[in-house]
């Protein structure tokens, strides 16, 4: 029996120690709880409380003193401020009634906080405008803190934009380059009207265009694949509209926007600058052609160097096809070398050629030789290291022969045999009289 009495003692003592357990623990819990801001990954947030509980006023809180300036236009006092705000259902217009108000507490998200009330939250990202975003902490029926999660407020400034850079940033005449633009669904508050309209325009290219004239635009949501776009560009322009990703219930909010297409390289520099809404900053992305140099001097190790001009040379690409120019800049490939552009070096000896790719390898090809001198072989451009984005240029230096000596009558190529001749005849012909005397003497 005094056995059974420890044992229900113990029991006895183990539940108390749980209960209090879950007492304290419930207690902690009300007393705590977190604020989740989601879609502000890549932003720098801050905090502060500006409404904390009060339960001597008639709406049981009050505003933080030194943040009573952000709810001034809600009422004429603190309690009809309170009130106001509370009135105030349409969320652009409590947003726009707001004050502004800067502040340095860091929000490390998600945050836990140990007060019911209100909370702002800033936030400040390169490339976005973010509204200030409120959270309320408020009680639940056995009076605890309740969690509470909050969509980012931001609208997108600027737009990324890239081309693949081991392919597309140096590019030849007539390339075909991929661009990638990004850019974020705003947040819409309720009761306002957000657009999202992207705007494009090329320098030194031209839109890949279908028969209907119409550029082909990728589309992608955050990971879900929309059906392709058809614009068509006006005046080298494209204007994507995509306002209708906007929703009333905001389930695309900061939602990235990855859109693909396809440009042709028609000038020696091509830009490429997109801006949204209308921004006045757009962003630019470039890509380059190069430049190909050929030198022509006389001979190799001669003793008086000289450049050599009136050369014709055609470029030759590593497929054996061979450029056309216009006004010294590449226009296209052609398979015959008689339909190639011949471009001939000036007094210094040199010609240049713009329009390539300084990824790409070129050859020059001499079709005619300057005066005096012979064709030689092709030669390799190289391309110079260290030059900048927009300088690059591959050089090439040829050397021509002299024209072999060609014997002619009276030269001193006839001479020699002549003389020769002259000695054989006249010894023949001594030979013939002595042999002649001989025989009459006998």
């Amino acid at each position: 029996m005094k056995k059974a009495k420890k044992i229900l003692t113990l029991m006895l003592a183990v539940i108390m120690m749980l209960s209090m357990t879950i007492i304290s623990s419930a207690e902690e819990t009300s007393k705590s709880a977190t604020i989740t801001v989601t879609g502000a990954e890549g932003a720098t947030l801050t905090y502060a409380q500006v409404i904390k509980p009060d339960t001597t006023t008639r709406t049981g809180w009050a505003i933080v003193p030194e943040y009573s300036a952000l709810f001034a236009d809600f009422g004429d006092d603190e309690q009809s401020q309170i009130e106001g705000y509370l009135a105030t259902e349409a969320e652009s217009e409590r947003i726009e009634k707001l004050g502004s108000v800067s502040t340095s507490d860091v929000f490390t998200n998600p945050m836990t906080v140990h007060e019911a009330g209100l909370y702002i939250i800033n936030a400040e990202e390169e490339g976005y405008d973010y509204s200030p975003m409120l959270a309320y902490i408020g009680f639940d029926d056995q009076n605890a803190l309740v969690n509470t999660t909050l969509k980012a407020k931001k609208t997108p400034k600027t737009v990324g934009k890239t081309v693949d850079e081991t392919t597309d940033k140096f590019v030849q005449v007539g390339d075909e380059v991929t661009y990638t633009l990004t850019a974020t669904v705003p947040y819409q508050a309720e009761g306002a009207t957000a657009t999202l309209v992207i705007n494009d325009e090329l320098t030194g290219g031209k839109y890949k265009v279908d028969a209907d004239g119409k550029t082909a635009v990728t589309l992608k949501v955050g990971d879900d694949v929309k059906p392709a776009l058809a614009i068509k560009p006006e005046d080298n322009k494209l204007t994507i509209d995509l306002t209708s990703l906007i929703t009333e219930d905001n389930d695309n909010a900061n939602k990235k926007v990855t859109l693909t297409y396809v440009a042709i390289v028609t000038g020696t520099t091509i830009n490429n600058k997109a801006s949204i809404n209308n921004n006045p900053v757009p962003t630019t992305v470039t890509s380059y052609t190069g430049k190909l140099k050929i030198t022509k001097m006389n001979e190799v190790g001669s003793n008086s160097p000289k450049a050599l001009a009136g050369a014709g040379f055609v470029v030759v690409n590593a497929e054996g096809k061979y450029a056309k120019l216009t006004n010294n800049v590449l226009t296209e490939w052609v398979d015959a070398v008689d339909n190639a552009t011949t471009i001939t070096t000036g007094s210094d000896g040199t010609a240049t050629v713009e329009g390539f790719d300084a990824d790409k390898t070129y050859k020059f090809h001499e079709v005619v030789a300057p005066e005096g001198y012979k064709l030689s072989d092709d030669v390799t451009a190289v391309w110079v290291e260290g030059k900048a984005d927009a300088e690059q240029i591959a050089e090439a230096t040829m050397h021509d022969s002299k024209l072999s000596r060609l014997p002619f009558t009276g030269g001193s190529g006839t001479a020699l045999f002549t003389i020769f001749g002259v000695i054989l005849m006249s010894g023949a012909a001594g030979l013939y009289f002595v042999s002649k005397k001989s025989k009459s003497s006998k």
